[in-house]
């Protein structure tokens, strides 16, 4: 498991390192192109200020000079209005490095410039034609007569943000452009020092991550590790735990809803008590290995059924079954009981089920099960010790399905009277002869259960009951194209008694 942990970690390092780095490195991306965009704009603004009041001045001065020399001295006035600007323009130191003021007119097909530049070592540029691809646009712009601001290349090729506008008095174009370079040297220059700061910042936040944070991942690891281990220890000790619990005691305790300590409260349940005819008469008979398979393949089959009505397994004493309804879940007293009845009923199928398949295990001995059922109060809850306590029952209703239990007939389900009045709706019953039983001044008035009752019967019912069968017929319910069928199963019964009888005959 080490190299696991160690891989983890440099992994999760590695991970941090570069989440840093991204973090890092976005926010500054960010600020610089934030920052950039708005010098452009302020850069942007100052031009097209500069421009318009520059083109005013120009035309006042020409306007001027016009007005002086008359209509018929024009060209004079021209030749004097660039006299003035020409001079002006030469002390004109504004623009920072790169900036240039450019004042050009159209002769034919060709811009003709008109100042001298700085990248022209203070020459005027020599004309350019009008067509001249994608160089000189801001100039084609303002002699086309229009006006506004752009990022394109000036007459020399060399990429400007420039703001333009056309002079119609003297029908030229003015243009004031800066370098792109020289508005995006100072973030250049302040991206290349705070990378190489943000570098060594990460570099030694790399170095302190490993030195630092590294054992804190390696502990973190460790702990989830042990965390892991110690769920899959729990997880395993509570399933073998609750194999020594009723699901809904074991559900209830790991819920919250009950505590572990010694306490106990009233509740009307139905109790259910069951147990092996002549089962000490068979522990000397049988084998101790087909015993045992015996026993616990009965007491795992009768737990599935207890468990699939919904009851609370109590206990195993010894071959006998102790099972209530009612706590720690109930769905109400008739329903509690009609619940237990027919878990009973499903109980008795599958015993004899199970002899069916013991039989061709070789295991051939006589094997019924006796049942009681009674309703009424108990006193339920934890019982014993603060070391050792038993969730159980106490009360008479738990004697007296216990004694029904014993009065019961192999394969019989004997029920009190207080069950059979929350249950005679639903099932069969059968009234037997009162009985006298220990620990009861008066006799008991038990009931025995036949079957289910039918909601709705027309025409003949056939119900007979004794151990070791069960007979229940409605032949208005059977469909005409099962009556065949039902017809060939009964005849095999009888086949089959008749082949049990004839040895004996």
């Amino acid at each position: 498991m080490k190299p696991v942990s160690i891989a983890n970690r440099k992994k999760i390092q590695l991970y941090s390192i570069l989440i840093m780095t991204t973090i890092a490195l976005a926010v500054a991306i960010f600020g610089f192109a934030y920052l950039y965009k708005i010098k452009l704009q302020e850069s942007q603004g100052e031009l097209q200020e500069l421009v318009k009041s520059q083109a005013r001045i120009y035309e006042s001065i020409a306007k001027f000079d016009a007005i002086v020399n008359g209509a018929s001295g024009m060209a004079v006035s021209r030749a004097g209005t660039l006299s003035q600007i020409k001079e002006a323009h030469i002390h004109y130191t504004g623009l920072g490095e790169t900036g240039e003021i450019v004042l050009a007119e159209r002769v034919a097909n060709e811009v003709v410039f008109l100042l001298p530049t700085r990248k022209q070592d203070f020459e005027v540029p020599p004309p350019l034609p009008m067509e001249d691809g994608d160089n000189n646009i801001p100039m084609k712009l303002a002699l086309s007569g229009t006006s506004g601001s752009i990022k394109a290349l000036d007459h020399s090729g060399v990429e400007v943000l420039a703001a333009y506008e056309y002079l119609p008095f003297l029908e030229m174009g003015l243009v004031a452009q800066m370098d792109l370079s020289e508005i995006q040297a100072p973030f250049l220059h302040a991206a290349l020092y705070t990378s190489i700061v943000a570098w060594l910042a990460i570099l030694i936040g790399a170095v302190l991550n490993i030195r630092l944070v590294g054992p804190l991942i390696n502990s973190i690891i460790q702990a989830h590790k042990q965390i892991k281990e110690s769920e899959s220890r729990l997880e395993d000790l509570s399933k073998q735990l609750s194999r020594y619990l009723s699901p809904q005691i074991y559900q209830s305790i790991f819920e919250g809803k009950k505590s572990a300590r010694i306490g106990s409260h009233r509740k009307k349940l139905t109790v259910f008590l069951s147990d092996i005819v002549g089962f000490t008469a068979m522990t000397d008979s049988m084998e101790p290995e087909d015993l045992s398979f015996h026993l616990n393949a009965y007491l795992n089959r009768m737990s599935e059924v207890v468990i699939k009505h919904g009851g609370t397994l109590d206990k195993f004493i010894g071959d006998a079954v102790l099972v209530f309804f009612g706590d720690p879940e109930t769905e109400g007293p008739g329903k509690d009981a009609e619940r237990c009845v027919a878990m009973a009923m499903e109980m008795r199928e599958a015993i004899e089920e199970l002899k069916t398949e013991w039989k061709l295990r070789g295991i051939s001995h006589d094997f019924s099960v006796r049942m009681g059922i009674a309703s009424g109060f108990c006193t339920v809850g934890n019982f014993g010790s603060e070391q050792r306590m038993e969730y159980t029952i106490i009360g008479n209703t738990v004697n007296l399905a216990s004694r029904l239990e014993s009065a019961a007939q192999p394969g019989e389900i004997l029920i009190s009277a207080d069950t059979r009045t929350l249950i005679e709706k639903t099932f069969l019953l059968e009234d037997v002869e009162a009985i006298q039983v220990k620990g009861f001044a008066r006799e008991v008035t038990p009931s025995r259960v036949l079957g289910h009752r039918q909601t709705e019967t027309s025409g003949p019912d056939m119900q007979y009951l004794e151990p070791g069968f069960e007979l229940n017929i409605n032949l208005n319910e059977v469909p005409a194209d099962q009556q065949d069928e039902l017809l060939h199963k009964l005849k095999h019964a009888i086949s089959m008694i008749e082949d049990q009888k004839r040895p004996e005959e």
